[in-house]
């Protein structure tokens, strides 16, 4: 691991790491250039996150360019207490216009229930956000079992977050920035979890998530290393002429009928054109079971059933097919039982309406 001394950073809002592979390194176009190659060089399927913290104030920022098995994800902003949706975009315009002298580079690798923590925590509002003290924390977290469902609860002590995910409804995996924090042995993860929330003499703040869906960034299939590097150096890419972009690899083809490419076909992008996600894009990764619980997507409708629907590819070809569920699956307003899809079918399940995305 490459790292550097530098107190400062120190003192800046703490977040889990895991597998951190160079922390703290003085910024510089040459630094950028080979972190980003031991990304796309070190695996094939890099799931993590890049950080740049700025020292440039009192109040340090961090951006984090997020990356889901190899590939750019999504992005944001933590500053002046705030977390901030970004796009990739947005966060190389203010990488390039910040103090690159107080500019700092860290590298994790984590697993990907830690990086979408971390995403939730930027992305969404918490249900529930107070001191440990002046909420029925205990009780909160029998709601969540009782429940049987996703959550994440985040507890901040000074400066350090620390997240638990809970999967259907019981604590599953804990991760620690307050590396202060000794761990108990002997506990169930929800007892450690109330330990570090009433610890004497310490204000812990909780913030609750039952709201499980996080979102790609528009922009993030637009960039491979070279154009990510060009883009985070320089703050914008030129469009490319058509005759610039080459010739289609064999491995490469696109389908003509369902204009789906193999290559890409092991996920697809959902846009959400009703309910209250609406105007949300998600990249799921198929196969994909569709439904309230214990599915890989859930919808929050009680017209969707418990697993009402799956996405996966067949014969180079997206298909969508009903899980026999109570109230059908329609495409383009037709109700099948299965059905081949292509960019811009509308697929309707209960009373939500998602839009297939061809990137």
């Amino acid at each position: 691991m490459q790292t550097t001394t530098t107190p400062a950073v120190n003192n800046c809002t703490l977040f889990c790491q895991q597998q951190v592979l160079a922390e703290n390194l003085p910024f510089s176009h040459d630094q950028l250039k080979e972190v980003i190659n031991r990304i796309y060089t070190e695996s094939s399927s890099f799931t993590g996150y890049l950080k740049f913290i700025s020292l440039a104030s009192d109040d340090c920022y961090q951006l984090f360019l997020f990356f889901y098995k190899g590939a750019p994800y999504a992005a944001g902003r933590y500053a002046e207490g705030k977390p901030v949706i970004y796009s990739i975009q947005d966060l190389a315009r203010q990488l390039v216009k910040s103090d690159q002298s107080s500019l700092f580079i860290t590298l994790c690798e984590t697993d990907p229930i830690l990086l979408k923590c971390m995403l939730l925590f930027l992305q969404k509002e918490p249900d529930i956000k107070a001191p440990t003290t002046l909420i029925d924390f205990e009780y909160i977290a029998h709601q969540i079992d009782d429940a049987g469902k996703h959550a994440m609860i985040a507890l901040r002590r000074e400066n350090a977050f620390n997240y638990y995910f809970f999967k259907d409804g019981k604590c599953a995996q804990v991760y620690y920035a307050d590396l202060a924090f000794q761990r108990p042995e002997g506990m169930t993860l929800e007892e450690e979890m109330l330990l570090y929330a009433f610890q004497p003499g310490d204000t812990i703040l909780a913030y609750i998530y039952r709201d499980m869906n996080t979102t790609m960034s528009d922009d993030s299939k637009l960039y491979d290393k070279e154009s990510l590097y060009t883009l985070l150096t320089v703050g914008y890419i030129k469009n490319k002429r058509k005759d610039d972009q080459g010739t289609t690899s064999p491995e490469e083809t696109t389908d003509s009928k369902t204009g789906i490419s193999e290559s890409k076909a092991s996920h697809v992008i959902l846009a959400i054109e009703s309910g209250p996600q609406a105007g949300a894009r998600f990249m799921v990764i198929l196969p994909c079971t569709i439904g309230r619980k214990d599915c890989d997507f859930i919808l929050d409708d009680r017209l969707v059933s418990r697993r009402h629907a799956e996405l996966k590819f067949v014969k180079n070809a997206v298909v969508i097919e009903d899980l026999q569920s109570k109230n059908g699956t329609k495409v383009n307003g037709t109700k099948v039982s299965s059905s081949k899809l292509t960019p811009n079918d509308l697929v309707s399940l209960g009373m939500i309406n998602l839009r297939i995305l061809s990137e």
